[in-house]
This record gives C-alpha cells, structure tokens and sequence, in this order.
C-alpha cells in the first residue's frame, strides 16, 4: 500500500510545532470602500492580451494623517496582475488579482466579463480579508476532547487521511450505503466532486442544505416541462438579460432579487434594462431594491405563491388574453386525458395510430383523432372541452388546468396572498401586453416550502398561455446554459451508463428517494430521511458522515434537531475554510480547505471562458475538490476495486479518469475548456489564451430565438426536448416520474425503473395552505419569511471584519403597524419565537414588508466560539433555530419548510451577551499575511 504521506509536503507530518511568524499588515477601511465605490476604474481601457499583466499605473505614496496604519497602495508599478474568477458566491465574476511580492493585495473587477462588466460586490472585494483572515482552518486536526468543547490536537495530512480512509473501507466492506457526504453552497462550492467520489466509493448518501431547499425545484421542474432551461436570473442562468441590443420588455422577478443576491450580474443587467424602457414587476414580500425601482411590487404573503400563479392563470383564461395559436401548436394544453391514469392519451391506446402520436378532438368529425408531431393546424380540433371518448370522460389539459383554476377570481386571490386586487390586475396586464417578448424569472422564495414543485409548474403554465418561449426577451430559451462549467462538472451520471455507473440497488436506497425522485436529479439523499436514520437505525445506520464547506447547523432547517440525530454517526469529519460551529459541535477530524485564491477552475460567462487560478498556496490548505481524489488514491490503494477503475480513461466516459496530482486536475479542466474552440490546450496555454469568447456573444443569444421552428436531426421541427415535443403545462412528466423514476417512464440517468411513491405527483398545481398558517394562528401569528443581504453568501463571511461592520447583526423587519402592536421601536431587541426555538434580531421598522410578516437573514456568530459555550454561536441568531425539517414535505423533492411559517416576536430584555457589533470589535479578524508554503499539496506517485 503506498504510503498517504506522498500526499505532504516537506515538514506537514511534524506535530504540535508553532506555527509560523507571520508579519501583519493592517488594510484600512478607505481602501477597500474606495475600491468597492469605484470598482475597476484602475483597470479601465489597460485590458493586456495575455492572462498576466503589469499595471501601468504609478503607486500611490500618500499616506493620510488620521493615525491609523498606513495603507496598502492601491497600485504599484511592480503589481502581477492575474485573471482570475471570483467565487465569494455561486456567480464566479471575472476579476483580477494583484499580488505584490507574492501576497495577494488587491482584488478587482475584469471589464471583460459580459456579465458583470467589471463590477465587483463587497464579498468580493473583501478576498483579502477572507484568504488570510486569521480564523482560518490552517492544518488538519483531530478532536481532543468531547464534541462540542472545541480543544483540537494537530494532526498531519497522513494521518487524517489515513483515519479517514480506514473508516471508509470498514464502511465499504459492511454497507457502503452507511457513508453519508454532504456540501454546502456557500464559498467555493465545486457540487462535482462529492458525486464523483460517491459513484467512485460505489454507494453511499449526499445532501445539500439548499439542494430541495434552494435551486433544485426550480431547475428540474422547468426543463422538464418548458425542454428549455429554469429561470433563476439570480442564479446567473437567464443569459437574455444581458443582450444590450434587445427591444425593452417586461420581466417578472417572482421570489428573485438579484440585486441583493446576484448584485455585479444580475442586478447590474436588470438595471441597465430598467434604464432601456424594460418594465419590470417584482412579486416579494420585501420591499427589495428590486421592488422599489418596479413598476408593480406584489407584496405577497410568504408561501401563497401557487395561489398567486393560479390567481395569474384564471385572469389570462377567463379574459381570453392567451395565445390560442401557439397553446394548439405549441403545448400540450389540447391533447386528451385519460382521466383514470391522470396521463395523456397515446393514439394507440385508442386505436387511433402510433403510439408516439397524441390524442385530440377533431371538432368537424366530433371524435379523437391522433395528433402526430409536428401539429396538424389543417385539423379543426378542440383546445378547451370535455367530450366523451371511448365510453369515459377525458378533458383536454386546457380544461383541466382551468378547471383548477377557475376558483382564482383576482378577489379570491387577493384575500390569501394579502395583496390588492387592482395591482395583482395591473401586473398581470403588464405582463401580456409585453408577450411573446415578456418573461418571468422565479427564484429562491418558491422554493423554500411544500410546494417548490407547484409554484415553477404554474409559472410554466403562465408562459405557455403566453407563448413565452424562444423569442427575445424571454426567460425561457434553448440556448445552453451559461454556466457550462457548472452542467459538465456536474453531470448527472459522472461515469457514463457502464460498470462505473451506480447500481440499481444504490438508487433503490438512497435515503428517501423513492419518496421524492427528484432528489434523483441530483443524486441526493433527503436530509429529514437521513436524520432519521441517524437517529433510529433504520433503515440502516449511517457510520461514518464527511461533510464539506458550509456551516450546517447555521444552514439546515429546525438545526436543533439536526444536531442531536447527526450526533449519533459514530465518525464525522468536516472540511472547511474555517472553523464554524459544525467543527465544534460535532466533528471528530476538521480538513483546511483552500479559498477560491488558491484552487483552480474554470467557469464560462454566457459566451466567454474564464479561467480560475491557483494563486497563492498557504499553510496546508488543500482544494476540496482535490481533497476527494485523495480519499479515492487511498482507496485504490487499499484495494477498492472500483476507486482503481476511476484511474482507467476507456471507463471514465465524458468526466476523464481520476487525478493523482493537482496538475492532473489541471489539466483535465483545461481539457474540456479548450474543446470550446476546438483546440487541446495544457493549463499553462489555457491561462494564457483564456478569458476568450467561445462565439459572439450576438450570436450565443439569438442562436435560441425560434429555435423550436428550426430542423432538428430527423427533418422535423426540432420542438422542445420534453416527451411530446412541445412545451408541457400539464404536467405529466412529474405524475410518471413519481412512479417510475424519470418522466420517460425509467430513471433519470441510469435506466432503472423505481418503485413508485407513495402519493402521485399531481400534473396540475393545486394551492395548499402552508401547514402553518397566520390565518388561524393565535398562538403565533405572524409569518417569517427569509432572503439574502448582499454582504454574504449563505453561511459565509461572517468573519470578515468589513462585512460584518455593513452588516453586525440580522435585522427583524417589522411594519410599523405590527410594532406598534406589540411594544417594539426601531433599533430595539426582539425574540422572535416559533413552535422549535427562539432566538435574537435586532427591530427594523419598515413598510418594506407587510403587516403581520416577519422577515429576518440567516445569522451566526463566529466570535462566540471562543466562548464558554460556543454552542451559542449558531443558537443565538440563528432564524434555523425556528424553521422546520418535518412534514409536510413536498412530494416531488423532499422540501421542509424554511419560509411562510408562523411565528411571535416580543421585545427583548437586552441585547444578547458576547456579540460583536462595534468596528473596534472586529479587528481579531483583519487580515495577517503569510508567505507562500505551498499548501497541503505534493505528487502522489501513480
């Protein structure tokens, strides 16, 4: 077996020695506001060719005279500047780097980026403070006392690596289903990694904090039933915002808000079109930046959206505003249903033709007829009515869709979202007049409840009313996703369809799977099942759980009770930049992971490469990514058959053979980059040809525009990639996904046929009233609703002293009416209290938000876990103290609920004990640099 210390560099294996003198450096306040005011006015017009460059502009020498430590320059003339993308947050804006004397001093945006222009966000600003911030995890570590005491002993990379691997194999052997994984979204997510390791380990569970809760609703439900692709312009995946040379429009941002989440790209686009004439309704319960510069604001009550959409669907219906044209030729909305089944009628079930041929009714000869692709428009068929086929009743999409609809009257729909009849009106006008050239962007908010899957299904059935698909100005289009990077690094089969991929029995039992299949989409595992495995055995006992980035008891809903069944996995290891409150309460080994300075990637900006560069190595951080193909050498080492065939590239298909070495990495990154221009280029050629266009960006953006009408490989119209070709409203892909796997009747990637759910999934959306409800609630009658603040990402950056100045403590957004009901002035402490726990916010008052809505951010509290209890450091703000992980869930993905639940907030005593809110109180955490150690990496001889 060869030994794991080929991992380490010289001198990591040594134990308990100090660590190195650092000379420190203080970066002032007027140098990182003066860059964020600013942003790459250095840079203006001094783009070089290559990805290396000297900035031309003198240093600046003055020093001010206030006393404090005199600041960094802004420029030297001996700066290296690299190209890089950020990746503070999930949108990986290009940026560039100076670094001066081999320390990073500087980061700043790359005009170059057609995204965000040369725009950079105070998290990205503040890399500095992040890389060599001084809470940083520095070496692996092992626990020394009981979980929860934080007393940690030094460990080497061998040594860890070896205990952990040895569990791995003791899992293998018995039940490889036994090991749970999990990441998080915050800092520099790369998902790939842990589904590569999963499928190479050959069993195993993953989740994600956000996953049913953030994104993955939202982005399985909309392909499957638009063929295009979801419409998250606060997740960077609707590239038509950025086309300059569009016509104005109007866009919806429904539960969006990219100028708080998506600030230097989505935000920034959205401004520019508002500025061009593009209208813009926003539907949030926040009175968001977004919604103050709208045209309508629908301040809805958190967890109504279904009704909202409903309320949207009955007002285009009932006033004949759709597009009967494209509905007939377009949809699915005409075809008949077999009512028994829930499904469209096939021709051959009735005898009517092929069974690839759908089922309408043909109004001269009053009977079915089959409906071949592309649509017969010569045939005088029905798009709304009940007709009597074969002896039953069967309904056409259309009017089954209404007929759930029907209730929705604007009144109606007014009463449950508590928003004004007239302005729900004047939106939804708003809206058709701009169709087909009108688009709707949903986003996190409707993802956060029992019906993340209803609310991007009836937001498909609104567009495909409109024909809002394909042309300019929609969110829906077909072009490739602009985060190319992110699909190929991320494919759902890493392995291909082979003896690599996962077996039927691994699907079979995941945790929770079969239950919500669409967790399948991303090989995830459902967290309250896996919780409950934990905590019982059954159906089996997970032993050994990995976890990366991210800080889990901060980010998982009802965290109180995620902690105390997650206690019971006999080993836990958690890898991260810094120490948080997971490391403390319950790892049993921590792993020093690098920040996105120090790690490589690649990420395309709608039609430009960028390419992320390991700048600086420090102490023994090692990129996570790389950090899983060192457990998989190790195992290949010990004789894990299938970890030695990840080596072989004939298996490995489109993802390539495993890495021994980060150059190995490296190079396979630039590989799959460089096929973007049909050229093979080693890394070193990659960093300097890249950033590059891989098209115009003219071209990536039309190319989609009709793109359904153009001839696919058979000659035919190319359509939409759904099952009928068309885009799909009734939606029966999710109802024979719930019951066999994938909306073609198999698994979504694998082939395999699942065991069916429980309970179907519906094809239309009904409205259900969140489980906890202000409508009838007196114990707790308010309802909280969450969101993000620009100054951080997820559970991120709360150690970055100039980010927590903008933002000390999360702010309990209160309309006037309901503090003056309850006692609360501005600025006052509150508790804010559900049926799970209580915690602390400090009072807002606003009419930003509704009477009777609550809105507060994730918070935790990095400087009280050196406390005498560092438990208090994810309890005392923490809003997941309060959510909820237990049912209902929603049936297609698993989700719990995280906003639209009920809560009481009362006036608070004090402020609570310990926290940091002054600047003075930060200064612990300003930057100390290092020099340059190489990191935790070495070759690991193949």
């Amino acid at each position: 077996m060869r030994p794991i210390g080929a991992f380490l560099i010289e001198g990591n294996e040594k134990k308990g020695e100090e660590e190195e003198d650092m000379a420190k450096s203080t970066v002032t306040r007027r140098g990182f506001m003066k860059a964020a005011t600013a942003f790459s006015a250095a840079f203006a017009g001094a783009v070089a060719v290559g990805c290396t460059q000297t900035e031309e502009q003198p240093a600046e020498t003055t020093a001010e005279s206030t006393g404090e430590v005199e600041p960094i320059p802004d420029v030297e003339a001996n700066d290296e500047i690299i190209c890089s993308s950020c990746r503070a947050c999930i949108s990986n804006c290009g940026v560039l780097v100076h670094v001066r004397d081999g320390r990073v001093v500087k980061i700043e945006g790359d005009e170059r980026d057609p995204m965000s222009k040369g725009a950079v966000c105070a998290k990205g600003l503040a890399a500095v403070q992040a890389l060599y911030n001084p809470m940083r995890m520095k070496y692996p570590m092992k626990r020394a006392g009981e979980r929860g005491e934080n007393k940690w002993e030094r460990i080497s990379w061998q040594e860890a690596v070896d205990t952990i691997v040895d569990k791995l194999m003791e899992v293998y052997e018995k039940d490889p289903m036994q090991l749970v994984i999990s990441t998080g979204g915050g800092g520099n997510p790369q998902f790939f990694g842990l589904h590569r390791f999963l499928q190479a380990f050959d069993g195993g569970n993953f989740f994600e904090p956000g996953c049913a809760q953030c994104y993955l609703p939202r982005m399985c439900t909309q392909p499957l039933l638009n063929g295009c692709n979801d419409t998250s312009i606060s997740d960077s995946t609707v590239g038509e915002i950025y086309w300059t040379e569009a016509e104005p429009t109007c866009t919806v941002l429904w539960g969006a808000d990219p100028s708080q989440s998506h600030v230097t790209s989505g935000g920034r686009a959205m401004v520019e079109l508002r500025e061009r004439g593009t209208k813009t309704v926003v539907i949030d319960p926040r009175f968001t930046p977004d919604a103050a510069k709208a045209d309508v604001w629908l301040p809805i009550r958190p967890g109504t959206d279904v009704a909202m959409g409903l309320g949207w669907v009955n007002y285009i219906m009932s006033n004949n505003l759709y597009n009967e044209e494209w509905c007939k030729q377009w949809t699915n909305l005409p075809f008949l249903i077999n009512e028994e089944t829930k499904l469209l009628y096939h021709a051959d079930e009735l005898g009517l033709g092929e069974a690839t041929d759908y089922v309408v009714w043909d109004q001269d000869a009053n009977a079915p007829v089959a409906m071949p692709y592309p649509t017969d428009m010569s045939i005088n068929f029905a798009l709304d009515g009940e007709f009597d086929v074969d002896g039953k009743k069967s309904r056409t999409a259309y009017r089954a869709i209404w007929d759930v609809a029907e209730e929705w009257t604007l009144e109606k729909t007014a009463e449950i979202t508590w928003c004004e009849a007239e302005s729900i009106e004047a939106a939804v006008k708003m809206y058709v007049e701009g169709a087909p050239h009108s688009g709707i962007g949903i986003g996190v908010a409707t993802d956060q409840y029992e019906q993340s899957a209803q609310a991007p299904e009836v937001v498909t059935i609104i567009e495909s009313l409109m024909g809002n698909a394909c042309h300019q100005g929609n969110t829906i289009q077909s072009r490739k996703n602009q985060s190319l990077g992110t699909y190929f690094l991320f494919p759902f089969n890493l392995f291909g369809p082979n003896e690599l991929g996962p077996n039927e029995d691994t699907v079979n039992r995941r945790l929770g799977v079969i239950e919500h299949k669409g967790l399948n989409y991303w090989m995830a595992s459902h967290i309250p099942t896996v919780m409950n495995a934990a905590a019982t055995g059954e159906p089996y006992q997970p032993q050994v759980w990995i976890d990366r980035s991210g800080n889990k008891l901060a980010m998982v809903g009802d965290a109180t009770t995620f902690r105390e069944s997650m206690m019971n996995i006999p080993f836990i290891v958690h890898m991260g930049l810094n120490i948080s409150t997971t490391s403390v309460e319950l790892a049993d080994i921590i792993l020093p992971t690098a920040e996105w300075l120090e790690t490589a990637y690649g990420a395309d900006r709608c039609n430009v490469w960028f390419i992320r560069r390991d700048i600086v190595h420090l102490f023994e951080h090692i990129d996570e990514t790389f950090i899983w193909a060192m457990f998989v050498a190790a195992l290949a080492d010990r004789g894990h058959e299938k970890c030695q065939k990840t080596y072989d590239p004939e298996l490995c298909g489109p993802a390539g053979p495993y890495w021994r070495t980060y150059d190995d990495y490296k190079a396979y990154l630039a590989g799959f980059m460089s096929n973007s221009f049909g050229e093979q280029w080693t890394w070193e050629e990659a960093c300097e040809k890249l950033p590059a266009e891989f098209t115009t960006l003219e071209d990536w953006i039309t190319s989609s525009y009709e793109s359904y009408e153009k001839e696919g490989e058979d000659g035919l119209p190319a359509g939409f990639a759904t099952n009928s070709r068309r885009m799909e409203p009734y939606a029966e892909a999710m109802t024979i996904a719930g019951r066999t796997g994938g909306p073609k009747g198999g698994d979504w990637w694998d082939g395999y046929v699942l065991p069916p759910a429980s309970v179907d999934y519906e094809p239309v959306p009904h409205y259900v009233e969140p489980a906890e409800s202000p409508l009838d609630d007196e114990e707790y009658p308010f309802v909280l609703t969450e969101g993000r603040v620009p100054m951080y990402h997820h559970g991120t950056l709360r150690n970055v002293p100039w980010l927590r100045e903008m933002y000390p403590v999360p702010r309990t957004w209160i309309n006037p009416a309901t503090a003056a009901e309850i006692g609360v002035a501005d600025g006052d402490w509150v508790n804010v209290e559900s049926r799970r726990g209580k915690i602390y916010g400090q009072a807002l008052l606003t009419e930003g938000v509704a009477p009777k809505v609550i809105y507060q951010e994730r918070f935790w509290n990095p400087e009280l876990l050196d406390s005498d209890d560092p438990s208090q450091a994810w309890k005392l703000m923490n809003v997941n103290i309060l959510t909820k992980n237990d049912a209902p869930y929603n049936p297609e993905f698993g989700t719990y609920t995280l906003r639209g639940f009920t809560v009481n907030v009362t006036k608070a005593d004090s402020a609570p004990e310990g926290i940091w809110m002054n600047p003075k109180d930060f200064e612990p955490w300003l930057p100390e640099y290092t020099e340059e150690t190489g990191g935790g990496y070495a070759v690991y001889d193949a």
